[in-house]
């Protein structure tokens, strides 16, 4: 057994970290991108019934890993409603993933196409679980947790065939921002800082605005990527529609 497998952060020595851009994280990156590819692959030749089955063992497996995580600190002692009520993007997005498949619900799919799968893609470029060592159980959770977040929309737009459209954005940015609303009173009564609305975290793109813009004038820049992120995410689908149209 690995001897820090199961311990938190700060009980592991800070050189077994794994450092984010670090030739691990490259490897694990590729490993998921390259796992996200086969799934998809193989979920494209199924039919529809065995699709869906495919998409509720996943789901279920996301939600699996995200009450284990809690189970986990709380074992060895560690669980705080400051870092763990699931109130960051990601964990969010846990649970719509499971209501979009569970239900069939558009607006689920949009959530996860629009906000989820970015969320969880930035997690992925830039963690904040590189204070774990590779072998321990908090940063394997975190990382196939995340690829698993990533590839359901994926197999929803490129495996089912579902069509995302710029016309329900503003319905999502909407529900966002409720919802960062509801997290800053939170955020104020717990000290916590879910959805990094509070202060930028380290070795992310967030702490790059705080340095240009300070705090919380980081939230500016913040909030024009999210918008940039949709115009790349969207504009394919309406150029599409777009040339569709035109040569009927």
């Amino acid at each position: 057994m690995l001897p820090y497998f199961w311990n938190y952060w700060t009980d592991i020595p800070q050189d077994l970290a794994t450092p984010n851009f670090s030739i691990t994280h490259f490897t694990w990156m590729a490993t998921s991108l390259l796992l996200i590819l086969i799934i998809l692959v193989i979920y494209r030749r199924q039919n529809v019934m065995v699709r869906h089955r495919i998409l509720k063992v996943v789901v279920v497996l996301i939600a699996f890993l995200d009450v284990t995580r809690w189970l986990w600190a709380a074992i060895i002692g560690h669980y705080s409603a400051v870092e763990m009520l699931p109130l960051h993007l990601c964990s969010m997005t846990v649970w719509t993933h499971v209501a979009g498949v569970f239900s069939g619900k558009t607006i689920f799919k949009d959530f996860g196409y629009a906000l989820g799968m970015p969320g969880a893609l930035a997690s992925i470029l830039t963690p904040d679980w590189y204070t774990y060592p590779f072998l321990s159980y908090q940063y394997l959770q975190a990382a196939l947790g995340h690829t698993l977040l990533v590839m359901v929309p994926i197999l929803w737009v490129w495996g089912d065939g579902f069509r995302p459209d710029w016309r329900r954005l503003p319905k999502l940015f909407g529900a966002l921002a409720g919802f960062a609303a509801f997290v800053a009173v939170i955020n104020w009564l717990l000290g916590s800082n879910y959805l990094f609305i509070c202060w930028a975290p380290k070795d992310t793109p967030l702490e790059i605005f705080e340095k240009w813009c300070g705090n919380p004038g980081y939230l500016v820049p913040l909030v024009g990527l999210i918008f940039v992120v949709w115009a790349v995410l969207y504009m394919p689908w309406v150029i599409g529609g777009w040339v569709y149209r035109h040569k009927r």
